[in-house]
């Protein structure tokens, strides 16, 4: 198990969220793919099927700082400062995967965006875009 998927364990497991979520990542390849695994409560339209808004946003921005969180290392402190979640199709009741890329990190903000999916990487179910105010935890 390489460092960065132990950090993004450690950080998944401190929150209650996580399990929530179904959330777990692997690694494939040279990249990080984070999976949120469906769920019954994940549904936001009966009618449809359809994972709701909210559960979705909420993996996006969970992957973004776990793998912001991972790559900054143990001591960091991450506050969401905003979230611009596009929602470009309807996602229906199965896992979706998500990949995260960082746009910038810099000593005191980063810019990280999460893309999600569910059949094909090409087609996305939403993309999020996030601004993280960064800092040390004091001891």
């Amino acid at each position: 198990m390489t460092n960065e998927i132990k950090r993004i364990c450690a950080f998944a497991d401190a929150s209650p969220v996580a399990k929530w979520l179904g959330f777990s990542a692997e690694i494939v390849g040279d990249d990080t793919l984070f999976i949120l695994e469906f769920a019954e409560h994940h549904i936001g339209n009966a009618m449809i099927r359809a994972l709701h808004g909210g559960a979705i946003a909420t993996f996006l921005e969970f992957a973004a700082n776990a793998k912001l969180f991972a790559h900054l290392g143990t001591d960091a402190t991450i506050s969401t400062v905003n979230a611009d979640i596009e929602y470009l199709t309807s996602a229906s009741a199965k896992n979706m995967t998500a990949r995260v890329r960082f746009i910038r990190v810099g000593r005191r903000l980063a810019f990280v965006e999460a893309t999600g999916w569910q059949a094909n990487e090409n087609t996305p179910v939403a993309v999020g875009r996030f601004r993280f105010k960064l800092g040390t935890s004091e001891k």
